[in-house]
């Protein structure tokens, strides 16, 4: 199993720390290192900057939405990049949710699936170099075509089973988030089945796991519950999280949220949910957790440190001891 580093998107990562940390990761054994996209800074060219720090680790983004910039721009984006690096960038996609595509941008969030689905089948035909038309329900490009050497392989975030069939059978990789090892077990199977039912290659299995290592006193809990009531707001993680035996505590967010109590929405959030969700309080609980998540049959955790608390110091930490 391959452990790599994911610096999140509500991380306040300065393109400075980025290049650093992203050098001292490949220097310890990481195999790779990815950046998330929300409402701070971009997550391309952080990817840039962390692909001429680096000379062989994999570069990422997981994830960035597929709303705010069209399949063109994905496609030249992917390219760029995976020359850039010498052919090591992995596009990671996702929908994203209505708070940041709706609230944040301004835009409209609809049909997630379908535009997910839609994007990828334009990626394709823009990564084969060759002029084409499409008529399609979001996009209809006339006379393209990317003059691009090698593309970038395209991972896909999936939150429920619906995202997680088409990954299987479009996706060269799959990225969960917040799934505990139990469930990425029962996962295993579905997408081996879908993949081959579609004639694809199984896609490779990713989980970013948000992690806290410093301690495991109170107020490192309340960053803990920061980070999960943060993802409570959106409907899709609700559902999620209901999926999982927490239906009380999502419930709870979800209504705390359209309170605009921030209070409340922390104290949905147990123990018992962090502790499921995230590696949390040391080292020694995230080894076991990367244990548990290998056994299940992931091919690829990408460690998170968690964007609430120190979240310099918690990073540095999990690159120097890990």
């Amino acid at each position: 199993m391959k452990i790599g580093m994911m610096f999140s998107g509500n991380a306040d990562l300065t393109p400075a720390e980025a290049q650093e940390l992203s050098k001292r990761a490949e220097e310890k054994g990481f195999a790779g290192v990815w950046i998330g996209e929300t409402t701070l800074r971009d997550a391309a060219v952080l990817a840039t900057l962390m692909s001429v720090s680096t000379r062989k680790v994999e570069v990422g983004t997981s994830i960035v939405n597929v709303y705010t910039r069209t399949p063109g721009q994905l496609a030249m984006l992917g390219a760029t990049l995976n020359e850039v690096s010498g052919g090591r960038f992995i596009l990671g996609l996702g929908a994203s949710t209505p708070a940041i595509i709706e609230g944040w941008h301004g835009g409209a969030y609809s049909q997630p699936l379908k535009r997910v689905e839609e994007t990828i089948k334009l990626l394709r035909m823009y990564f084969s170099g060759e002029k084409f038309d499409y008529s399609g329900v979001f996009y209809s490009p006339k006379n393209a075509r990317l003059r691009a050497g090698k593309p970038p392989e395209i991972a896909l975030a999936a939150l429920n089973r619906k995202m997680t069939a088409l990954g299987a059978r479009v996706a060269d990789r799959l990225i969960f988030n917040l799934n505990p090892p139990e469930e990425i077990g029962r996962t295993v199977n579905f997408v081996k089945e879908e993949a081959m039912a579609a004639g694809h290659p199984k896609p490779e299995l990713c989980v970013m796991l948000y992690s806290y290592v410093l301690d495991d006193g109170a107020e490192a809990m309340t960053h803990a519950k920061d980070l999960i009531g943060f993802y409570g707001s959106s409907d899709a993680y609700s559902r999620m999280f209901s999926s999982f035996g927490f239906s009380s505590e999502a419930d709870g967010m979800l209504a705390a949220w359209k309170d605009r109590n921030r209070e409340k929405v922390r104290a949905s959030v147990t123990e018992e949910m962090v502790h499921h969700l995230l590696a949390f309080g040391s080292t020694e609980a995230l080894r076991e957790k990367l244990a548990r998540y290998e056994k299940a049959g992931v091919d690829n955790v990408l460690i998170a440190p968690s964007p609430f608390g120190d979240f310099l110091s918690n990073t540095r930490k999990i690159i120097e001891v890990l």
